[in-house]
């Protein structure tokens, strides 16, 4: 590549299409991995146990194995965890975790921002491909001479784009911090009109912070106390100006870089031009040829005004260079300042606030995420069944002399997915009752006895005595079937037909409904369905 300009890189691009169309291809999926990598991790942990041999199905069936005290052989439950952990990130949250995750984001302020979208992307990297280019046509001229023009241009091109991405790197860094100084100096000035005499003095940041699911527990505190327990300050809760600065710093320092190699690039091109003006001459020349020839008087006047002339070139010549240079590293520094208001517009400041909005932002409230949380983990549990059974089938053609392994072979079809999350869930409600004092409820306390009369004499005549009514506590029935009653009405707005009969017993297991008047819904359900279709 003798010439450095746009044509002859799309020229070096298009005879090393392997290499380029292996870096755009690279580029792209690492962004699209780190855009969607919860589903590709799920997916490829999905492909990576039914893979045959090496797999971890495969694994599983050929290592030893026994059994835990649930009677769940080992290997079983060790599948299941890996599909639990993602479940159990599905299946944790609620419509009140939702409201959460929005009143998280009011209270931070945060509740209007959202995370990039993908144009915000593009557009960063189309700003970075364009200082790439300008850095490149500034420093491949002073590349080592001795390489081949390719070697030049490769390294003028890797160089080009580290100084982009550090710029860029910079640049994101200072945007990110003009919002985290903005919402620091929107508390300080609220502590600082706060007239309270009990207000904490200096303003600190309040530990432990906040999270989503106690975002509740700090309600009646001041505002500027809410801010400051969702985010990260420094020790005197003041703005941080290290990034600017130093993304400011940076902008400058290129910039003028930038315009000083050009102008000592303009001046050696000059230099070159008087030192060797032929080409100027022979121009002047065969503009100025005449076939007579001109007295000695006027020869040296026409050479006066061809030396005027090239000199007045020259100078056009450096004051357009000098403006084009400006424009340059004004349009440089113009990208940063976008780039800058890109990240600061975008992302967010608060610990959670980004899990927060993650939540919440794919729907309009919170019956829409109960909606796609019950397909996820519909979907997660034929995941988890499906390898299960492979497992499983894999198990039963092996022989063991452990009676425990071989009852746990015959019971198999008992143990699916679901069963392993009622165990898990039966587990933890096990460890939170032994963390709490064992109280007795209403229903252990005994009624008090009456104390006993003395024995009457024989003379004594025997008085009737009242009966004492019998103590009794108070049945909870009526609550209990209220409660029952408003968990059945909240289940009509879910589509039961979907689930077979040992599905929803595990179901009502683990919520503590009433299996027959679950299956009776379901009935009416699958009746109005078909009433429907006719």
């Amino acid at each position: 590549m003798e010439d450095f300009s746009f044509n002859a890189l799309m020229a070096l691009a298009l005879a090393n299409k392997l290499v380029t169309g292996a870096v755009i291809t690279t580029l792209l999926s690492a962004l699209l991995i780190k855009v969607y990598w919860d589903k590709v991790g799920y997916f490829l942990m999905r492909v990576w146990h039914g893979t045959p041999v090496i797999g971890t199905v495969a694994r599983l069936a050929s290592s030893s194995t026994s059994t835990d005290h649930k009677k769940w052989l080992l290997s079983e439950a060790s599948l299941c965890n890996n599909y639990y952990d993602y479940y159990q990130d599905v299946g944790d949250k609620s419509s009140d975790y939702y409201n959460k995750c929005e009143s998280y984001l009011d209270t931070i302020g945060e509740g209007d921002r959202r995370e990039r979208p993908i144009w915000v992307l593009v557009l960063i990297f189309l700003l970075i491909l364009f200082e790439a280019v300008g850095f490149a046509y500034v420093l491949v001229p002073f590349i080592n001479q001795n390489l081949s023009s390719n070697d030049q241009a490769y390294l003028g091109w890797m160089a080009a784009f580290l100084l982009s991405i550090i710029s860029a790197g910079f640049a994101e860094a200072a945007g990110r911090a003009i919002h985290h100084n903005s919402l620091v100096n929107k508390a300080r000035h609220w502590w600082e009109g706060d007239q309270d005499e009990n207000k904490v003095t200096p303003l600190k940041q309040v530990q432990p912070g906040v999270r989503i699911k106690e975002t509740e527990k700090d309600e009646g505190g001041k505002d500027y106390n809410r801010i400051l327990a969702r985010i990260v300050t420094n020790q005197t809760v003041t703005p941080r100006h290290g990034w600017i600065v130093g993304c400011a710093l940076v902008v400058m320092i290129m910039a003028c870089a930038a315009f000083g190699i050009r102008a000592y690039q303009l001046k050696s091109i000059e230099t070159e031009m008087v030192g060797n003006p032929s080409v100027f001459a022979e121009q002047s020349y065969e503009s100025s040829a005449s076939p007579f020839e001109l007295p000695e008087d006027s020869a040296a006047v026409n050479q006066e005004a061809s030396d005027s002339t090239l000199t007045d070139k020259m100078d056009a010549i450096r004051s357009a260079s000098l403006i084009t240079f400006v424009v340059l590293s004004v349009i440089y520094v113009a990208i940063q300042a976008v780039s800058v208001w890109l990240a600061s517009i975008f992302g967010f400041a608060g610990v959670e606030s980004k899990k927060a909005w993650e939540y919440t932002h794919k729907f309009n409230n919170a019956v829409e995420l109960e909606r796609w949380m019950e397909n996820q983990r519909g979907k997660i549990a034929a995941h988890a069944d499906h390898k299960l059974r492979m497992l499983q089938m894999k198990l039963s053609k092996r022989t063991t002399t452990d009676s425990n392994v071989q009852a746990a072979l015959k019971g198999a079809h008992g143990r699916d997915f679901n069963a392993y999350v009622l165990r898990m869930q039966e587990e933890a409600g096990t460890h939170r009752s032994q963390a709490q004092p064992n109280l007795p409820s209403a229903a252990q306390v005994q009624p008090i006895s009456p104390p006993a009369q003395p024995t009457a004499t024989p003379a004594a005549i025997a008085q009737p005595t009242p009966a004492v009514p019998e103590i009794q506590a108070e049945s909870p029935a009526p609550a209990v079937e209220a409660t029952q009653a408003a968990d059945h009405n909240a289940l009509r707005s879910k589509d039961l037909t979907a689930y077979n009969n040992e599905q929803l017993g595990t179901i009502c297991r683990a919520k503590g409904y009433d299996l027959d008047a679950v299956l009776a819904l379901r009935a009416e359900q699958q009746l109005l369905k078909d009433f429907e279709e006719v």
